[in-house]
């Protein structure tokens, strides 16, 4: 039996902005630099699955796309400036925001983009509904076409650890 080696063309790193997702975004950039990946950040807000899109309010939902890829895009680039990344390619890094709910957009892009590895924060989620229904990692690493690295946040605690 012969191994492959690991290989990552494309990379995807959905972002929230939380702090794991944070903390994801470093990390998905430091496999973006180490395999010269072709990157894809991917922001999936709430809101716009939101928005009217009657006809009349066209011009409305468009005037707020593009207020939150401004908003979103000034973000990624303080994440950038932030981490201290410069020296990553800047030119294969793609920004998408895409409507509607998160974890199915998420496997989507992956798919049709053909996504070697996801990227993405692992905030453990509480309360009923991660319970019942899981929380958007749980529901994309069980889905998706590709491997997940689930980045866990800064002050993650494992109940399993020994505690002094």
């Amino acid at each position: 039996m012969t191994l492959n080696p690991l290989q990552i063309q494309r990379l995807l790193i959905p972002v929230d902005f939380s702090n794991s997702s944070r903390r994801a975004f470093y990390t998905g950039i430091r496999f973006s630099r180490i395999f010269d990946a072709e990157t894809h950040i991917l922001h999936v807000p709430d809101s716009i699955s939101a928005l009217d899109s009657s006809f009349d309010k066209v011009e409305a939902v468009a005037e707020e796309l593009a207020r939150l890829e401004t908003g979103v895009r000034r973000r990624i680039n303080e994440l950038f400036d932030k981490g201290g990344i410069a020296e990553v390619d800047r030119r294969k890094v793609k920004v998408s925001i895409l409507g509607g709910k998160p974890h199915a957009e998420i496997v989507k892009f992956a798919c049709s983009n053909d996504v070697d590895l996801i990227v993405m924060g692992a905030d453990g989620g509480s309360g009923v509904k991660a319970r019942v229904m899981g929380t958007v990692t749980e529901r994309v690493v069980r889905d998706s076409p590709c491997p997940v690295l689930c980045v866990k946040p800064e002050d993650f605690v494992s109940p399993f650890m020994h505690q002094e």
